[in-house]
């Protein structure tokens, strides 16, 4: 009786929300209508990307049922529902059968965690994974959803998360306990519980930390600052784990969870009526608040006009769209200079950190014998490149976020200040595309070759000092002749040992040279194709703001003279129509509000 209440309530608050043509309201609603049918108490685990997500469903089920890490399995949702005997599946969509054409393929339960990382590697249509484990904590229908990072790996995984967000009984906001919650993630807590009201925030890594405790403070203020109620669990999910292995009581109540599991079975899956009804109601009113304040404003707008306020008003839009015309030709311009900046100081920038790393690569060879140091080097010189690489988009990261920031400013006056949440930008792995250098070739000196040289060195000195010692009467091989011999043998051998080192240290000098400026071709062209990308996604991203005002003002213009032409009688017979339709939505928010004190009146 309650559920069909509930959902009646719903459909109502929908047909409004159609009927004023706002599918973005329409559609939040449907999602909530799915949930009230459900009789699965969804709990998502949220949260920015390395928090501990992962590592917090798997201690809370004590199984290792979510990947954790930078696998490719982290873009999509795992959820984790009770099952008789572990079970696990892989639910993936056919777009060209439509988005409900759902396939579940079962993967053995030890290995979902890499079947999903490989579906995902491999491109295929992933919805999420799905594991079905018997434990308790689950008996009572809860249902956990490991879902992707949020604000710091890209738009299409934010996206993937918020899609769930409304369908979502509570959620568990996760930020480890290492440091205090970050703008983003506040930001996101007031995004997501305009959806669903129902959250929590953990705090993981305790035993990293000794300063939670401060953290969880500062933490409680933001939270309070910020408008969102939310209790806060701080716990170790390593703790956990190592408590359920050595099957550890003291361990497990140091490790935070047992008023976590406490909270998921009392608060989340005792009191799933009273949380269903608190969504409905939270997802109804907005919905209403929003179609009533749109209402309003046309209401506000049947009252008659002057000529004289007419034209003042035509005028005014008029001057704003030449203004937005302005300013989109002045945001363009500077989006523009910033690329061609970015292009030459990003190229510039890559250079001279390789200039360096040549610089001290001379200096290296002025002493060393590549010989003895070229598996050293080869492995310093990589990390150096590596660094410098790592140092340089690094750098572009910051140059493009700034860059967005200057072009909003240019926007600024018209509309709120709206910062696109570019992909995080990848760097590139050029080293294994670019064949490494090489010792020189014919670099070594033989023995036999050493013993030649000695030999033609000191054959000539035996000569010539012998024939000198003849005058005195002596033989040609004698102790002088043959000292003199083996003087200049090592005297030719050490020339030709330092003749062919210096050979040796010019050409893994060209070498490392060569090696280098390869490396530098393949950044720079990665790293035009990556601002060439960055500004593909600003430009669409401002020219999408800049054309919504565009429609704004053209459909205020229209209004306008619509408004002028339409006679008294209209204006007033819509004024009543319009009431009318505020005191139907003012019932409506009533039965609405009513959920949360447990009662549902009759329609």
């Amino acid at each position: 009786m309650i559920e069909t209440s509930l959902v009646e309530l719903i459909d109502r608050a929908t047909a409004e929300c159609a009927e004023q043509q706002r599918a973005d309201l329409h559609g939040r609603l449907r999602q909530i209508r799915t949930r009230v049918l459900d009789p699965t108490h969804l709990v998502l685990v949220v949260g920015e990307p390395q928090q501990g997500k992962s590592a917090l469903v798997n201690a809370i089920v004590n199984a290792p049922v979510c990947p954790e890490g930078d696998g490719g399995s982290g873009a999509v949702p795992t959820l984790v529902r009770h099952a008789d005997e572990p079970s696990a599946l892989l639910v993936e969509h056919e777009p060209a059968h439509g988005p409900a054409a759902l396939e579940r393929v079962p993967v053995p339960v030890e290995e979902v965690r890499e079947q999903v990382r490989q579906a995902v590697d491999a491109g295929r249509p992933v919805t999420r994974g799905e594991v079905g484990i018997p434990r308790a904590v689950l008996q009572g229908g809860l249902a956990l959803m490991d879902t992707p990072g949020v604000g710091g790996v890209s738009t299409s995984l934010t996206a993937t998360t918020l899609a769930v967000v409304a369908e979502a009984d509570a959620l568990l906001m996760v930020s480890d306990a290492t440091q205090e919650l970050t703008t983003n993630e506040l930001a996101f807590l007031k995004q997501v519980t305009a959806l669903c009201p129902n959250v929590a925030l953990v705090q993981p890594k305790i035993d990293r930390t000794p300063h939670w405790r401060q953290v969880m403070e500062v933490n409680r203020k933001h939270l309070t600052g910020a408008g969102v109620s939310a209790k806060i669990f701080p716990v170790s999910s390593a703790v956990r784990m190592r408590a359920m292995q050595a099957r550890s009581t003291d361990l497990n109540a140091e490790s935070g969870f047992p008023p976590l599991l406490e909270y998921l079975k009392s608060e989340m899956a005792g009191k799933h009526e009273q949380l269903t009804r608190r969504l409905v109601a939270h997802n109804v009113s907005e919905a209403l608040n929003q179609i009533t304040t749109d209402l309003r404003a046309e209401l506000a707008a049947q009252n008659p006009r002057t000529a004289a306020q007419t034209l003042v008003e035509l005028e005014t839009a008029q001057r704003r769209a030449e203004d937005l015309k302005r300013i989109s030709n002045r945001w363009q311009k500077t989006l523009n200079d910033g690329i061609s900046e970015l292009f030459t100081d990003i190229e510039f920038d890559f250079r001279e950190r390789t200039w360096a790393v040549l610089h001290q690569v001379n200096e290296a060879f002025e002493e060393a014998d590549p010989l003895e140091v070229w598996d050293e080097f080869n492995s310093w010189l990589a990390d150096r490149l590596t660094d410098a690489i790592s140092e340089t988009y690094d750098w572009l990261e910051d140059r493009s976020a700034r860059l967005a920031e200057q072009v909003a400013d240019q926007l600024q006056r018209d509309h709120a200040h709206v910062l696109p949440e570019l992909e995080r930008i990848r760097q590139p792995d050029p080293l294994d595309d670019v064949p490494h250098p090489k010792l020189p070739k014919h670099s070594e000196f033989p023995r036999f070759d050493q013993v030649l040289t000695g030999l033609r060195g000191s054959y000539g000195g035996v000569l010539m000092f012998g024939l000198i010692t003849t005058l005195a009467g002596l033989p040609v091989m004698n102790v002088v002749s043959i000292a003199a011999g083996v003087l200049l043998g090592s005297k030719s051998l050490k020339e030709e040992k330092d003749m062919r080192l210096r050979r040796r240290q010019t050409e893994t000098r060209s070498a490392a040279q060569r090696y280098v400026e390869q490396v530098v071709f393949q950044v720079n062209k990665d790293a035009k194709d990556t601002i060439r990308g960055v500004h593909r996604a600003l430009h669409a991203h401002f020219n999408q703001l800049t054309e919504h005002a565009q429609q704004e003002i053209s459909l205020t213009i229209q209004e306008i003279k619509r408004t002028a032409e339409r006679s008294a009688v209209d204006r007033d017979q819509r004024a009543r129509e319009i009431k009318q339709k505020l005191e139907d939505l003012n019932a409506l928010r009533r039965r609405a509000q009513m959920l949360t004190q447990n009662r549902i009146t009759a329609a």
